[in-house]
């Protein structure tokens, strides 16, 4: 006999199978095959890989364990399917991980110089974060070529010809580039992401579950995982299985769907299950599940003073006040959170700027014009375990996490392991554990962003520590630990996480994993920062790896979409197709506002800037507020659009009111909570409803997504989970638009009610919280819906 439980995180799955003890890590991320080779490390899934006996590959791959090395090696043949699962043996029970085949494809580029002779030709695009070093040409018989293997998607690029930059002549295709020029552009595979199928939560009866579908038949695979087995289901198109008994006894768990049909694959699914029931009360979501989350990222510096005894500004006539300490502090928070401020807002998790000790003297900036700054931001760290005395103690730090968690809130730790500050002891105790300043050609190596992507250093005062030296890697994963055991800390953000080897956050996340198998131990969630390429992003994401990463693409689009009216919700849906590619369905993505070293989303679409200026100059040469008060309109829609999508939504501190700057430091002022004019007031009333909606609706939890419609300039899109409906409309032209959709058989919680504005009392109290009821009209006859927008404006539809 034996029996199958899940402990009491989501975090640890375990199987007692007669005398062992399977304990396996989370609910496992589907692993992207390479074209050719893909090695799977055990530890990323088992507690003990040694538990795992044998592995059995899908159809057309191959599949060999290596149980020295605890990792199997897979081997993809020709034809594989979308999706495929591969299987590993722990004694007698059987565990499942999905594998997505590579959609990448060749491409061939060829650059005819026209008679002119060059010495080096290479390319600079999307495809390889804008690095001609990355992608260099050969020359054949009078044109240059090279060849690389893409996924489907929308790369702009240039060529580089002997350090010149220029447009593919032999493409014709361009497009600006969101910054005031033009590049060319090229389209590879099918980005329509037309005819896949598409699955949804439907109904429950009992202990049966139907997952509903279009644009599949019977015959079309579909695999149903419940904590990483996979499981019987009834034939057809819809699906139905019923929970296994087991799940009765447990607390917590999720039931996933995958599938695909003869074009390519469908959405992914998660539904959370308790006791055996499909979770249907959002209220039952705990903190520690993060997809709940709703994130505010505040500079500790730059929030709210609430003990004047610790300003210590660094006395330095060279510094700028504002590129000087403020004064603000973790009394400050502390005061803030007493206040209400985060709960009335609906936010849940904060994200603090790093607390840990920075000089108490200036420095001075490499690259022109040489400027001089304090640590202020906290970004130079000269201890990785005292908190800053400009911000309190590491005693009121460990407090302020008590109070967060009494009131049901997260914290998420700001930790650097890329660098420390030269002022830190390790530069003097141990120089041989950072990566060299000067480079063999003789340059420094600083700020070379993707040339020496793993080894650059931000400033000369900033070494970067070579994690490929296991000591150091140790060292630093062990720093990390000591907050999280010591403090209670709920996540990490990762600063610089591209510029580390991904065996490094193998090696913590390890160490984490190991951490939550402990008493009271919790799942950890990780996001890095990495601006790059989705394929770069991805890359650092998995079940042993981490969780999230900011997804900074669709940012960039969603800023340059939405503050432009030039731009088209054509190309932002685009995007947003494209992280579900890479990342998934259900990802924990950060969707952000905004951030600290990006100029305010306000600043461009208020008119104040361009996007093909020097925003950090901007800053520093001229005064930038809010000239065009339709901005604030414009700053709403990405608040609607950040909380109404899959991932986790990220404010950044000010953009709740439409604060305003260009970039750093103009972009991290003191935050304002007084003397608010009604456009910051209307915009901050937004987001608090927008916060609390989210939080009180599984279907923008958990809930599936499914276009409806987009142009140019409307897009309406679906987030349903069972009753629980919504359908988001947004309008980002100047004037106002009038939809008329054919709504589909599953959105059964809207077709025939025959609703019409000022019938639906719920949706009317709504739209007037949102300040749309006025501007904005609705109605449904049978299965039309007729709905009309204002200018940059939305309307948000509730089925109950």
């Amino acid at each position: 006999m034996r029996s199958v439980w899940l402990l009491l995180t989501t975090s640890l799955f375990s199987v007692q199978l007669q005398a062992q003890v399977v304990n396996t890590f989370g609910d496992w991320m589907p692993v992207n095959l390479e074209t050719d080779t893909t090695v799977i490390y055990l530890a990323d899934y088992f507690e003990k890989p040694t538990m795992v006996t044998g592995v059995e590959a899908p159809p057309r791959m191959q599949a060999r364990l290596d149980p020295l090395k605890q990792q199997v090696t897979i081997v993809p043949g020709q034809d594989i399917p979308p999706l495929s699962v591969l299987t590993f043996h722990t004694g007698e029970q059987e565990w499942s991980l999905v594998l997505r085949r590579s959609k990448k494809e060749e491409v061939s580029f060829i650059f005819n110089p026209g008679g002119v002779a060059y010495l080096d030709v290479s390319l600079a695009g999307d495809m390889n974060s804008w690095n001609p070093d990355a992608t260099p040409f050969e020359y054949h018989n009078g044109q240059w070529q090279t060849r690389l293997w893409l996924n489907p998607g929308r790369y702009q690029y240039q060529i580089v010809a002997d350090t010149s930059w220029m447009l593919d002549p032999n493409n014709p295709v361009q497009v600006p580039n969101g910054i005031g020029g033009i590049n060319s552009l090229l389209v590879v595979g099918d980005t329509s992401f037309a005819g896949r199928p598409y699955f949804y939560l439907d109904k429950t009866e009992d202990n049966k579950i139907v997952i509903g579908s279009e644009n599949r038949n019977a015959l079309d695979p579909v695999f149903v995982l419940i904590n990483n087995h996979l499981i019987p289901f009834s034939e057809g198109t819809s699906l139905s299985f019923v929970m296994p008994e087991e799940m009765a006894g447990q607390p917590e768990g999720s039931i996933r769907v995958f599938g695909y049909n003869e074009v390519n694959e469908g959405n992914d699914m998660m539904i959370p299950v308790s006791f055996g029931k499909v979770v249907e009360d959002a209220a039952l979501i705990n903190r520690h599940d993060f997809h709940k989350a709703i994130v505010y990222f505040l500079l500790v510096d730059r929030f709210y003073n609430g003990d004047k005894t610790n300003d210590a500004p660094v006395d330095d006539p060279r510094v700028d006040p504002k590129a000087n300490y403020m004064g603000g502090d973790l009394a400050g928070v502390q005061q803030k959170l007493q206040d209400g401020y985060f709960t009335n807002m609906g936010f849940n998790t904060l994200w603090l700027s790093p607390v840990m000790q920075n000089p108490h003297v200036a420095y001075q900036e490499y690259p022109e014009p040489h400027r001089w700054f304090s640590g202020y931001h906290g970004y130079w760290p000269i201890s990785l375990s005292q908190v800053d005395d400009r911000f309190g103690t590491n005693t009121q730090y460990k407090a302020l996490i008590d109070s967060l968690h009494k009131e049901n809130m997260n914290i998420v730790f700001d930790y650097i392991a890329n660098h420390v500050h030269a002022e830190h002891p390790l530069w003097t105790e141990h120089p041989d554990w950072f990566t060299p300043l000067e480079l063999p050609d003789g340059r420094k190596n600083l700020r070379l962003w993707d040339e020496q992507r793993l080894s650059t250093w931000f400033e000369p005062y900033m070494p970067s520590l070579d994690h490929s030296q296991p000591q150091v890697a140790e060292a630093s994963a062990d720093s990390a630990m000591w907050w999280l055991r010591n403090y209670d800390i709920d996540g990490f953000r990762h600063d610089a996480t591209k510029h580390i080897e991904t065996e490094f956050w193998r090696l913590l996340t390890e160490k984490i994993h190991q951490e939550s198998l402990r008493p009271g131990g919790y799942p950890v969630y990780q996001i890095g920062e990495t601006f790059g390429s989705r394929e770069l992003i991805g890359s650092y994401l998995g079940s042993g790896l981490l969780n999230a990463q900011f997804d900074f693409n669709l940012f960039f689009d969603a800023r340059n979409i939405l503050a432009e009216d030039e731009g088209s919700f054509r190309d932002l849906s685009l995007s947003l197709h494209l992280s579900f590619d890479y990342y998934g369905y259900h990802h924990l993505m950060g969707n952000i506002t905004g951030n600290h070293d990006l100029a305010r989303f306000i600043s461009y679409a208020g008119g104040a800037l361009s996007l093909s200026e020097d925003d950090k100059a901007a800053g520093w040469e001229r005064a930038i507020e809010v000239q065009d008060p339709r901005g604030y309109k414009k700053l709403e829609l990405l608040h609607v659009f950040n909380m109404t999508i899959p991932g986790i939504p990220i404010v950044y501190y000010g953009d709740e009111i439409g604060m305003p700057g260009a970039g750093d430091p103009d972009n991290r002022r003191m935050m304002r909570f007084e003397g608010l004019t009604q456009p910051e007031q209307h915009v901050k009333l937004t987001v608090r409803q927008l916060a609390k909606m989210r939080a009180s609706h599984m279907a923008l939890l958990y809930g599936d997504f499914h276009e409806l419609y987009v142009d140019d300039q409307v897009w309406v899109y679906a987030r349903t989970y069972l009753d629980d409906q919504v359908i988001v409309c947004l309008n980002k032209g100047y004037n106002a638009a009038t939809v008329d959709l054919e709504l589909p058989a599953y959105l059964n919680g809207f077709i025939g009610s025959g609703k019409q504005d000022g019938q639906n009392q719920q949706q009317e109290q709504q739209n007037q919280q949102q300040g749309e009821s006025t501007e904005g009209g609705m109605s449904i006859l049978g299965n039309t819906l007729q709905i009309s927008v204002p200018p940059y404006g939305y309307q948000i539809l509730f089925s109950h």
